[in-house]
């Protein structure tokens, strides 16, 4: 299988140019008359170190995809049906509705860290609910308010509603939407919704996962309360899994059986375990290796150039002279490699074990995703200090808007790397401005729940030893007596002077 690429275009004129330059080189080696040449000159390897640099800069800027990323991240939009056909009872002895948000219910009482959810509720428009967030407490409880059939426009179109969807869809973030509904489409024919729906949504790269729900037989649907007979919306209701089989077909989503599925497929694909369009691809760029084999093409072409030309000695020297500072400022145990390179080698030592290989490989350049990795190799080698060093750029600022998808991770790594250095005051303070920031952060509430342990109980009463009988009260009569006393004791107000009484 082919690896994907972000801009396949580029090959193309790529290849292009690769031929040209061969076809020249070629030519002169075939012709050597034709032109003036150094001593010790090959044109034909001096061609393959061109095309070799040609071929470089097209898969540089093609950017090749592979391996997995270093922290899961998805963005779902939930699009859910909510016409009066959901209401119909044919789902196991539930109705549609019912079923459905039950599958919602059972997707998000599992721990998924890096998804994020939206909600919409389809019927003749989209609804917009919940913008994406980690909130899924909140995404429950808008569901509860919702009846099928009583919001948005009769009927459910979904050529019309998922445009809208997708609309909102962040560009070039891995995102995808989940359609729960019944399949049935009452505004227009099958065909053209499909058309109107997969053509916005191949052209922004969104696949559609689906679920459905129905048994495929024909029943009528409960009456609106309180709505004439004969209204506009169809009196029967046949659900159409083929229909949404198609549509996720045509946009690269998939089709799932139930809520168990749905969890596991969706963060499968924030896993990078699955693939998403180049655009959103969770898998990480290496432009990295067309950079190589454009070196290698440079040091090919020089090596194949003979006796090198007095003009060419200014800009090597200059090239030498601008990569010999960094080379010596790296320090003995670090081997100097692009950032995006050293990332991925560290990436790889993580997950097979190696915590050696990935402190020698540690990235030290600011890119967030980079920072994060190396505070996760400080945490993984006993290094709390310089993990929070490390982190220092991505958590010792204000919260900035919109959040960023690192700040989470930073600050869950933040709190576990004071937790180690023996400060669960400040990794308590940490994991409190998490969940400020963004309410009902799973993790963040677990974290904290372990640090804030319930106070311990006090032990039980010695029965051997019983606790002093409480001093006896005084009897009423008691009571009595000291209150006329007080009465007695108090000074009589003084009396007023009588007057003449107004007529």
């Amino acid at each position: 299988m082919s690896l994907p690429f972000s801009h396949p275009w580029i090959l193309v004129p790529a290849g292009a140019v690769i031929l040209i330059v061969m076809a020249l080189a070629l030519r002169a080696q075939l012709r050597p008359g034709l032109g003036v040449q150094v001593v010790g000159q090959r044109p034909i390897w001096q061609g393959l170190g061109l095309a070799l640099m040609a071929a470089g800069l097209g898969l540089g800027l093609a950017e090749p995809r592979w391996g997995l990323p270093e922290f899961p991240r998805l963005t779902v939009h939930v699009a859910l049906d909510a016409s009066r056909s959901m209401a119909v009872p044919d789902a196991n002895g539930r109705t549609r509705w019912d079923a459905a948000v039950a599958a919602l219910d059972r997707i998000w009482s599992r721990p998924q860290p890096g998804l994020r959810w939206s909600l919409d509720l389809l019927t003749g428009d989209a609804i917009p609910i919940q913008p994406p967030g980690e909130d899924r407490t909140l995404l429950r409880e808008a569901l509860r308010a919702v009846v099928p059939g009583e919001v948005g426009s009769p009927g459910t179109s979904l050529g019309r509603g998922l445009p809208q969807v997708a609309a909102q869809v962040e560009r070039d973030l891995p995102a995808v939407i989940l359609l729960l509904s019944d399949g049935e489409e009452t505004w227009e024919a099958a065909e053209e919704a499909l058309q109107h729906a997969t053509l916005p949504l191949q052209k922004a790269r969104i696949p559609v996962c689906v679920m459905t729900f129905g048994d495929g037989q024909a029943h009528a649907v409960p009456p609106r309360p309180g709505a004439p007979a004969g209204g506009a919306e169809p009196t029967t209701s046949t659900a159409h899994p083929e229909f949404l089989g198609r549509l996720a077909q045509a946009t690269g989503g998939q089709v799932f059986a139930d809520g168990e599925a749905a969890a596991a497929g969706l963060q499968a694909l924030a896993a990078g375990k699955l693939p998403l369009p180049a655009s959103r691809s969770l898998q990480p760029a290496h432009p990295e290796v067309g950079a190589w084999l454009a070196l290698a093409g440079l040091v090919l072409w020089l090596a194949s150039a003979g006796k090198p030309l007095a003009r060419w000695r200014p800009i090597l020297l200059a090239l030498a002279g601008l990569v010999a500072p960094p080379l010596a400022g790296q320090a003995p145990s670090q081997t100097w490699a692009p950032g995006g390179v050293k990332a991925w080698l560290a990436q790889r030592a993580i997950e097979s074990g190696d915590l050696i290989g990935a402190r020698k490989w540690r990235p030290v350049d600011a890119k967030p995703a980079h920072l994060l990795l190396a505070a996760h190799i400080d945490l993984r080698t006993g290094f709390p200090e310089d993990a929070l060093k490390a982190l220092t750029p991505l958590v010792g600022q204000g919260s900035p808007r919109p959040i960023p998808t690192w700040r989470a991770p930073a600050l869950l790594l933040a709190a576990r790397a004071h937790l180690e250095a023996q400060r669960p005051d400040e990794a308590k303070a940490l994991l409190e401005r998490l969940l400020l920031e963004q309410p009902g952060q799973a993790e963040a509430i677990h974290n904290l729940q372990t640090l804030v342990r319930d106070a311990t109980p006090p032990p039980p009463p010695n029965p051997k030893k019983p606790p002093p009988p409480p001093p006896p009260r005084p009897s009423m009569g008691a009571q009595q007596d000291e209150l006329e006393g007080l009465k007695q004791r108090l000074p009589k107000p003084p009396k007023t002077p009588g007057g003449v009484k107004d007529l």
